[in-house]
């Protein structure tokens, strides 16, 4: 059998590699290597220790978030880094610290369209706090990182503090556009740190909460095309047929839901038509296996992981010609392809009525403008790409090329410019400046829930595989309740029939 030294040697190597590994996965790992048997609290104990030595305790991690700040601005300069402690007692506590790195803030500023979405997700370490995100669009509709939070909890304090950080590195965009779904004390902050900025809220996370109050196909047949539409009278159309079903229904619309989440009433600036805040449920993804770390290795993986993707852009961006993104052009050469033209009928050089059949082969008309590049639709002039009856003109006209129609949002020179600037390279902890602040930083107090902590997001009733354990009855085969809770009736071996919840002997 291996020694115990040569057993926690291998441990700690599997550990290095495999930082998210929980005590489960070590002690299958330990039994497979050595062919032996381990108690799971032998293997938790042991993984604890070796977590320790490579990791660091959770009591230091708190301390050395100043010198992994330290670091970054020696190696960064003009990043963000805001940490905050609070005093209990004669104990200096952690409260939150946001980051913000300058490639990420200056890429923004100068490549990207002004759509930020905001959202917060548990962590599932230690630290049972929260991870707060701003996260952007470049040109090819991939996600952008701008700046990252963590703090204790979803409450207006918070998300007022992230949001005045988020503006001192990004100011006042023209246009500017939050995202956010119904976090908690969000928008109220939203509101007063960026009063021009429009406040939109995800339609998945509304139609979720509205569905737990009505019911019916008028809803599924008529909310998300409400919010789909471009113009004020598409919009109408379909609201009006919600209240002929349930007047209550806008009243409740509009004392719960007051954010922009309907497409008429986005602005023409953003060039972004995003009902859904799913660049923040991506964010979420790509970091889910990063949220058990301790808080000094979570924020520097975090760099990590922007510094190794906007490597990757720009590689991608140096490779590409100048002019609009092949990615673009090929969606929109792709729409080109399955219109359904009934007439072109042109007024002037720039102006034209586009007459096509919709999806239910209806004939809509539509006036465009060439020149000023918008369309009745309205859909030009939301996303800054041709709508169909633009597209329709175009093709219509000898030497005139698409990519001369499209906003410069899409451009290769845009994107670039998002991904200009590079994240520097970091050392490990141990060369990591010494900061002395005169005191030791403690770890927060925080409440924690009975139970063990929760890894897995809990999924909506709208989702198609809601990660939830499926209970089976063993008497009647079905699932959702045991056989105690079973209402089937129960039949004794002579045939007597005894109802369920009933004390009932039988013979």
């Amino acid at each position: 059998m291996a020694s115990q030294g040569w057993c926690a040697d291998r441990l700690g190597d599997w550990v290095k590699k495999n930082p998210t590994k929980r005590a489960k996965e070590a002690k299958e790992k330990l039994e497979g290597d050595f062919g032996i048997k381990l108690k799971y609290s032998k293997a938790w104990s042991g993984l604890k220790v070796v977590l320790d030595k490579v990791h660091g305790t959770y009591e230091e991690s708190f301390q050395l978030l100043f010198n992994w700040a330290a670091q970054l601005k020696q190696s960064s300069p003009g990043s963000h880094v805001d940490i905050e402690l609070e005093k209990i007692g004669k104990k200096y506590r952690f409260k939150r610290v946001f980051v913000a790195l300058k490639p990420c803030i200056d890429g923004f500023l100068a490549g990207c369209r002004p759509f930020i979405g905001v959202d917060a997700s548990f962590l599932h370490g230690k630290y049972t706090g929260q991870l707060a995100a701003a996260t952007g669009v470049d040109g090819h509709n991939w996600l952008y990182h701008i700046a990252y939070a963590i703090f204790d909890s979803e409450t207006e304090d918070n998300w007022t503090w992230f949001l005045k950080n988020l503006h001192k590195v990004i100011g006042d965009p023209p246009g500017l556009v939050l995202c956010s779904d119904a976090c908690k004390g969000l928008e109220k902050a939203v509101g007063s740190i960026f009063p021009q900025a429009k406040n939109r809220e995800c339609m998945r996370h509304m139609y979720s909460n509205f569905m737990k109050h009505f019911s019916g196909d008028v809803f599924t047949d008529h909310l998300y095309p409400a919010a789909k539409s471009y113009t004020d009278y598409m919009f109408k159309w379909h609201m009006n047929k919600i209240f002929e079903y349930a007047p209550a229904a806008l009243k409740y619309l509009d004392q719960h839901h007051g954010r922009i989440w309907y497409r008429s009433a986005f602005s023409e600036e953003s060039k972004c038509d995003y009902l859904t805040n799913n660049v923040s449920e991506s964010f979420n993804a790509q970091i889910k296996h990063l949220k058990g770390l301790l808080i000094h290795e979570l924020v520097d993986r975090l760099r990590e992981l922007i510094m190794e993707k906007r490597y990757i852009r720009r590689k991608i961006g140096q490779q590409l010609q100048d002019g609009i993104l092949p990615g673009i052009l090929k969606e929109l050469n792709l729409i080109s392809t399955n219109l359904k033209v009934v007439k072109v009928k042109v007024s002037d050089d720039d102006f034209a009525e586009v007459t096509l059949l919709d999806d239910w082969n209806n004939q809509r008309r539509h006036t465009v403008d060439l020149k000023n590049q918008n369309c009745s639709c309205r859909e030009w002039q939301v996303t800054g790409k041709p709508c169909k009856h633009a597209l329709a003109w175009i093709l219509s006209n000898r030497g005139m090329q698409i990519a001369d129609f499209v906003h410069e949002y899409y451009s290769v020179a845009k994107f670039r410019a998002a991904y200009e600037g590079r994240v520097e390279p970091m050392t490990d902890r141990s060369q990591w400046p010494e900061v002395d602040l005169g005191f030791k930083v403690h770890p927060p107090l925080l409440g924690r829930p009975a139970g063990r902590p929760k890894v897995q997001r809990v999924r909506s009733y709208l989702e198609n595989n809601p990660n939830k354990k499926k209970v089976r009855c063993k008497r009647c085969g079905g699932f959702g309740h045991f056989e105690k809770t079973c209402k089937l009736d129960m039949v004794g071996e002579d045939g007597e029939v005894a109802r369920p919840n009933k004390r009932q002997d039988f013979i």
